[in-house]
């Protein structure tokens, strides 16, 4: 009965030196929480840091620039439009001369020859037998045709002027070759370095350089009546009933003037 005894008595010391141990101060407490209650913000602003890492390594800039930085990069590449360009200077390109047509100032038409680049899709129709103005059509580099150089065109364009933007136009052709279907079936039509003629050249429809464009109401486009959507088909309707009214009005003026004249062959007789 002793040893029952004493063992809980030595017991309990120990088990509340473990408790006293254990239980942490109170200054230690209001450190743990007050660094518990400041995790979630520290989270989020790991979470937004490793955001920002990966959209810089996937080539995404996180922070975008103010509106006012925004109008002045778009306001200075639209000044820049033009100034340099991207497309690679050994670029395959075509050019034509075109006969096209200037009004005098007697209103005659004088001949205007003018040296322009060709797209890809516009040297496709001209193969396939489509009416153009071009006479001939010389194949180079983009970089010689930016030079515009005469020297470096045959001697048959030597009669033509650059169109204009021409150096704009010259780059936005240059990308059509580019394209799969052109590398790969439309630059034998023209080989590089060499000129060729004999499309289906045609000046029934004249390119009138200087020409005023006027509109009238003859340019629109008529709707045909079976999509009418503006009433004309009653307007038809209702015209066509009112002429049928008045021809059976005038119809009896005939029968009268038959009548009166047998009446005066009989009294003639």
């Amino acid at each position: 009965m002793q040893l029952l005894t004493t063992t809980p008595r030595s017991v309990a010391p120990a088990a509340s030196g473990a408790r006293s141990a254990a239980a942490p101060a109170p200054a230690a407490c209001l450190r743990a929480s007050s660094s518990q209650r400041s995790a979630p913000g520290t989270q989020r602003q790991q979470l937004g840091a490793a955001q920002q890492r990966v959209q810089q390594r996937n080539g995404v800039v996180a922070a975008r620039r103010p509106a006012a930085a925004r109008r002045l990069h778009v306001a200075a590449s639209t000044a820049n439009y033009g100034g340099e360009w991207a497309t690679p200077r050994d670029s395959y390109v075509t050019v034509g001369l075109a006969h096209c047509f200037a009004k005098g100032e007697d209103g005659k038409l004088q001949d205007q020859y003018v040296i322009e680049p060709i797209t890809a899709n516009a040297l496709e129709c001209m193969k396939a037998g489509g009416k153009t103005s071009f006479l001939h059509v010389f194949s180079m580099r983009l970089g010689e045709a930016l030079e515009k150089n005469k020297a470096s065109f045959p001697e048959e364009f030597a009669i033509g002027s650059f169109c204009e933007e021409y150096e704009t136009r010259c780059d936005s052709c240059a990308r059509t070759w580019m394209r799969p279907h052109a590398l790969d079936n439309l630059l034998d039509i023209v080989p590089l370095g060499q000129m060729k003629g004999g499309f289906n050249y045609s000046v029934s429809d004249k390119r009138v350089l200087n020409a005023d464009n006027i509109v009238n109401d003859d340019d629109n486009i008529k709707q045909d009546i079976s999509i009418d959507v503006y009433g004309r088909k009653t307007k038809e309707e209702a015209a066509a009933a009112i002429s049928a009214k008045d021809a059976p009005a005038a119809a009896p003026a005939a029968p009268a003037a038959a009548e009166e004249d047998d009446m005066d062959a009989l009294l003639s007789v």
